[in-house]
C-alpha cells in the first residue's frame, strides 16, 4: 500500500511504496553465473531486506571480457557496478588502482565470527591483498584425484600417491576390458583443450615439485625475485604428461571438463583430476573414489634449477611412507573459486549495502544451501565446494542424500587440502592470463608434436626454454610500462598477493656481519681474562701475586668475563633465532652488564679496603687482623643488592625483543621493556653502581701512597678516568645510532671492549712487569717515589713513606739535620707494618 500522507512539501515528499525497492545493487559477472545470482543469491537477499533492495545483474561472455571490464572500471574510476562476482584471478590487476573496497574494518566489526569460519587459505591469501581483505569467498575450488574404486579393487591397486604411481596404474589398466561392465578401459581421462591443460592440470603436477614450504614462496614464480620455476620441474611435468596422454582418452586435446567426469560416469575411465564439486553430481554412487591429488618424490632445488629427492628439510610439509620415502603434496586451489568484491569507486552508502549483500550471501546459513545441496537439486548444478569449517559436517551431506562413504572421502580430501600450509593458489598478478597461456601453449604443442613419437629430453628442454623466455619477456614489458606510467611492477604486486611484500622487501636494519667483529672482540676479552686468571693461579705463591690478594684478582677476571659476555646477546636479532631465544637474550643483557661491573669494582673495593684497614691500624700502633671473610661482606652486600634489583626488574618488566616500524617497510629490532617500570630499576642500578665506583676511588685515594705492590690506586684512577672518557663519547654515540642496530651493536662492543681491556691491562700488566723483574722475589719494602709527609689523618700513608734504602741514602746526605736513630725507628716501624701486612695476606 502506498504511503499517501506526508508533512513535507510535495516536491520532496517520499511516496515510495513497499513494493518499490529503495536501493538497487548492480552486480557484474560472467554469463553462466547469472542464474546463480538471479535465482539463488539475489532473491534470498531481497527477501532478507523485505523487498527494499533489488539485485540487478549484468553479464558478459568470456573471462577475458569480464576481467577487462573490471580492470577498466578500476583504472578509470567509473563505478559502473556495485558488486563484482568473479574469480579472484583479477585481484592483482585491480587492487593497485583501489578498484576493490577494503572490507577489513567492516568484517572485523560485523562479520568476524563468520569470517574466522572460513579456511585460512581462502581468507588470508585468496581474499587478501597486502594484508587487506578485498574479496569475500563464495566457493572453494580444490583439485582432487577421482578414480573408480571398483576397477582399482579388481586389479588390486591402491589410490596412487605419486604421479609415477598414477601413470603406472594408467599404463597397466589401459585398453583392458573390465569384466563386470564389459567395457574397454582408459587409464587416464584429462581434457587438455587450450585454457585447460596449462592453467589446471600442468600447474597441479608442476606445483608438487616447485612449492614445498608454503603458499608464500610461489609455485610458478618465486616470490623473492619473480624467477619462473620451470627448469627441470617443467621438463619432468612434460614427461609425466606424455605418459598420461599415451594411456588417456583418445580425444583429450579436443575437450576439457566434458572429458574428465563423463568418462568416469560411464565407468570407462579409471583415473582423472577434477574439482571436488563433481561429487555433488552424485556420479557412480558407491564406486567413486576421491583422494588428494598425487604428489612428487622429487622437488625443485631453486638454487640449481635441478630436481632433488624430497627430504624432511626440503619438504617440511611432506608425508613419509615406509616404502617410497617422503612425498611432497601441493593441494591446488585452481581458479581460486568464485568471490565477491565491492567496487571501490561508489558512494560509502552503496559500499555498505554491497558489503551487506556479500557477507549475507557468503554466511554460514546461506552458503550451506549452495555447498550442501539436495541431491539432484538446482543448487547441485552450481557446483560450489566447501570453503568453511562449518561445511565439513558429514551428517549434513548424508541428510541431503549423499553416500556416506564417498562423502567421508570427499570431505577428508578437502579438509586435508585446505588446511595444508602448502596450499597452492593461482598467481593472480597482472598478466597472469598471459603466463597461463604460455604454459598452456607449451604443453599442448609438446603433446601434439610428440603424439606417436618418443620425445627426447632435448625436445622437452627446448619447449621449457622457449616458455621461460616468453614469461620473462612478458614481465619485462609490463615492468617497462609500469615505470613509464609510474605504477608498481609485477614483483611487488605478486608479493602483496601472497602476503609477503613487507617480509621480503622490508628494510629490517639487521645487525648483519658486523656481529662477527663484535663476537671476535668478545672472545679476545675472554681470552685475556682467562690468561690473567691462569697466571694468577700458576703464580699464586709468588710474593707479587700473594700480596695482591689472588682471590680478588680472580674475581676481577670473573667480572670482566661476565661483562664481556653481554656482547653475545647484544648481537642477537631475528635473523636466525626464535622469539623465545631473542627475549631470553634481551633479558640477560642487564644481568651481565650490571653483575660484571659490580664484580670488578666490588672486588677492587674489598681489596683496597683490606689494605687500608691494616695499614691504618699499624700506623696507630694497633694490631688488627682483617681476613678475606671480613672484606667479602661488602662485596656480598653489593652483589646481593644488584641481584635483588635485577630479579625484580626481570619479574616485573622484563626486556623483550621487538621490531619497531618507522614506516611500512622500514624497521629495526631492539630490546625493549613492556612497561615503564624499567626506568626505576635502571636508575636504581645506575645509582648503586656509581656509588660503588665512587667508594672504590675513595679507597684508592687513601691508598695512594702505599707501596705499588700493595695498592693499584693510580691504576684504578686511570681506569676511572678512562671509563669517564668512554661514557662521555660512547653514550651520545649510542643515542645517535639508536635506530641503526649494526652501529648500535658495534658502539656497545667498543665500549665494553675498552672498559674490560683497560681494567685487565692496568691491573695485571704492572704486576707481571714486577714479577718478571730481577727484584720480583726480593723483600723490597717501599717504593722510591712516595712522599715523606702526607696529609693529616692518613696514618697508613705516613707509615710507609720511604724504603730503607732511600732512607739510608737521605740519612747520609742529611746527617747533620736529621736524627738518625729516630729515622731508623720510623723505617723499622714502616718495615714492620709492611711485613705484618704481607704475612697477613699470605
Amino acid at each position: 500500500m502506498a504511503n499517501t500522507t506526508c508533512d513535507c512539501p510535495a516536491p520532496s515528499c517520499n511516496t515510495t511504496t513497499p513494493e518499490e525497492p529503495e536501493a538497487v545493487i548492480k552486480v557484474f559477472t560472467i554469463d553462466f553465473k547469472e542464474s546463480d545470482i538471479t535465482e539463488l543469491m539475489g532473491p534470498r537477499f531481497e527477501e532478507y531486506k523485505n523487498g527494499k533492495v533489488k539485485i540487478d545483474v549484468s553479464v558478459v561472455s568470456g573471462f577475458d571480457t569480464l576481467f577487462s571490464e573490471i580492470e577498466n572500471d578500476a583504472r578509470l574510476g567509473l563505478g559502473l557496478f556495485d558488486v563484482f562476482i568473479t574469480p579472484p584471478t583479477i585481484m592483482g590487476s585491480v587492487a593497485p588502482y583501489n578498484g576493490f573496497t577494503d572490507l577489513t574494518a567492516y568484517i572485523q566489526e560485523n562479520y568476524l565470527e563468520e569470517w574466522l569460519d572460513i579456511f585460512p587459505g581462502y581468507r588470508e591469501i585468496i581474499a587478501s591483498y597486502n594484508g587487506k581483505i578485498l574479496m569475500t569467498p563464495f566457493d572453494g575450488d580444490l583439485l582432487h584425484l577421482f578414480y573408480n574404486k571398483e576397477i582399482l579393487d579388481y586389479y588390486n591397486f591402491d589410490s596412487p600417491r605419486t604421479w609415477q604411481e598414477y601413470n603406472d596404474i594408467a599404463e597397466q589398466v589401459h585398453g583392458k576390458i573390465f569384466p563386470p561392465t564389459n567395457k574397454t578401459l582408459m587409464g587416464s581421462c584429462i581434457g587438455r583443450l587450450p585454457q585447460c591443460a596449462g592453467p589446471y592440470w600442468a600447474m597441479q603436477v608442476l606445483s608438487s615439485m616447485t612449492q614445498t614450504k608454503g603458499s608464500s614462496e610461489g609455485s610458478l614464480f618465486d616470490t623473492k625475485d619473480m624467477s619462473p620455476l620451470t627448469n627441470d620441474a617443467l621438463v619432468e611435468t612434460l614427461k609425466i604428461f606424455e605418459k598420461q596422454f599415451k594411456y588417456g582418452h583418445p580425444t583429450e586435446l579436443e575437450g576439457c571438463l566434458k572429458i574428465n567426469m563423463p568418462a568416469m560416469k560411464d565407468e570407462e575411465c579409471v583415473l582423472t583430476l577434477n574439482w571436488g564439486n563433481s561429487f555433488l553430481r552424485n556420479l557412480i554412487p558407491g564406486k567413486l573414489g576421491i583422494d588428494r591429488a598425487p604428489g612428487s618424490q622429487k622437488v625443485l632445488d631453486r638454487e640449481t634449477g635441478k630436481l632433488v629427492t624430497c627430504t624432511k628439510e626440503l619438504c617440511p610439509n611432506a608425508v613419509y611412507y615406509d616404502d617410497i620415502g617422503f612425498v611432497n603434496y601441493a593441494p591446488y586451489a585452481a581458479f581460486g573459486g568464485w568471490s565477491g568484491a565491492v567496487n571501490g569507486n561508489i558512494s560509502d552508502e552503496k559500499k555498505k549495502l554491497a558489503m551487506e549483500f556479500l557477507t549475507f550471501s557468503a554466511s554460514k546459513e546461506q552458503s550451506s544451501k549452495l555447498v550442501i545441496p539436495q541431491v539432484g537439486s538446482r543448487e547441485a548444478d552450481g557446483g560450489y565446494d566447501p570453503y568453511r569449517l562449518s561445511h565439513m559436517n558429514e551428517e549434513d551431506y548424508v541428510k541431503q542424500g549423499f553416500d556416506r562413504e564417498t562423502t567421508d572421502a570427499y570431505l577428508g580430501a578437502i579438509k586435508e587440502g585446505l588446511l595444508s600450509p602448502n596450499l597452492v593458489v593461482d598467481i593472480r598478478f597482472p598478466e597472469a592470463t598471459k603466463m597461463m597461456s604460455i604454459l598452456d601453449t607449451a604443453v599442448i604443442n609438446h603433446l601434439n608434436e610428440t603424439k606417436g613419437v618418443t620425445a627426447t629430453d632435448q625436445m622437452r628442454r627446448d619447449i621449457v626454454k622457449d616458455a621461460t623466455a616468453e614469461m620473462k619477456k612478458v614481465i619485462s614489458e609490463y615492468d617497462s610500462r609500469a615505470h613509464m606510467e609510474k605504477s608498481e611492477k609485477i614483483l611487488p604486486q605478486y608479493q602483496k598477493l601472497r602476503g609477503v611484500y613487507g617480509e621480503l622487501n622490508e628494510d629490517k636494519n639487521l645487525i648483519g656481519d658486523v656481529r662477527w667483529i663484535g663476537y671476535a672482540l668478545g672472545f679476545v676479552i675472554i681470552a685475556m681474562a682467562l690468561l690473567f686468571s691462569g697466571w694468577v693461579a700458576i703464580n699464586r705463591k709468588h710474593r707479587v701475586v700473594r700480596i695482591s690478594q689472588p682471590i680478588f684478582l680472580h674475581l676481577i677476571c670473573l667480572g670482566v668475563l661476565v661483562l664481556s659476555s653481554a656482547i653475545f646477546p647484544l648481537g642477537i636479532d631475528d635473523t636466525d633465532s626464535t622469539e623465545q631465544g631473542r627475549n631470553a637474550a634481551c633479558a640477560s643483557i642487564p644481568w651481565l652488564v650490571s653483575l660484571g661491573f659490580s664484580l670488578v669494582f666490588s672486588a677492587l673495593f674489598s681489596k683496597l679496603w683490606r689494605i687500608n684497614r691494616v695499614f691504618a691500624a699499624a700506623a696507630s700502633l694497633k694490631r688488627v687482623v682483617v681476613t678475606e671473610k671480613d672484606v667479602l661482606k661488602p662485596f656480598a652486600i653489593l652483589m646481593t643488592l644488584n641481584f635483588v634489583i635485577l630479579l625484580s626488574w626481570t619479574l616485573v618488566d622484563p626486556m623483550v625483543f621487538e621490531r619497531v616500524y618507522t614506516d611500512e617497510l622500514t624497521s629495526y629490532g631492539r630490546c625493549m621493556p613492556q612497561g615503564s617500570a624499567w626506568k626505576g630499576f635502571i636508575a636504581t642500578l645506575a645509582i648503586l653502581n656509581f656509588i660503588a665506583l665512587i667508594i672504590v676511588n675513595v679507597q684508592a685515594y687513601h691508598a695512594r701512597s702505599i707501596n705499588d705492590e700493595l695498592s693499584e690506586s693510580k691504576y684504578i684512577g686511570l681506569v676511572t678516568l678512562s671509563m669517564f672518557q668512554i661514557f662521555i663519547v660512547g653514550v651520545p654515540l649510542l643515542v645517535i645510532v639508536y635506530n641503526d642496530p649494526s652501529a648500535y651493536f658495534f658502539v656497545w662492543c667498543g665500549i665494553i671492549f675498552i672498559i674490560c681491556t683497560t681494567i685487565l691491562l692496568l691491573i695485571f700488566v704492572p704486576k707481571i712487569v714486577r714479577w718478571k723483574s730481577k727484584s720480583g722475589n726480593q723483600p723490597s719494602r717501599f717504593s722510591t717515589n712516595t712522599r715523606w709527609s702526607q696529609s693529616p689523618g692518613n696514618n697508613a700513608s705516613r707509615a710507609s713513606a720511604y724504603s730503607q734504602q732511600e732512607y739510608a741514602s737521605r740519612a747520609s746526605a742529611h746527617s747533620q739535620q736529621v736524627d738518625t736513630p729516630a729515622m731508623n725507628r720510623v723505617a723499622s716501624s714502616a718495615s714492620e707494618v709492611e711485613s705484618k701486612y704481607v704475612k697477613q695476606v699470605t
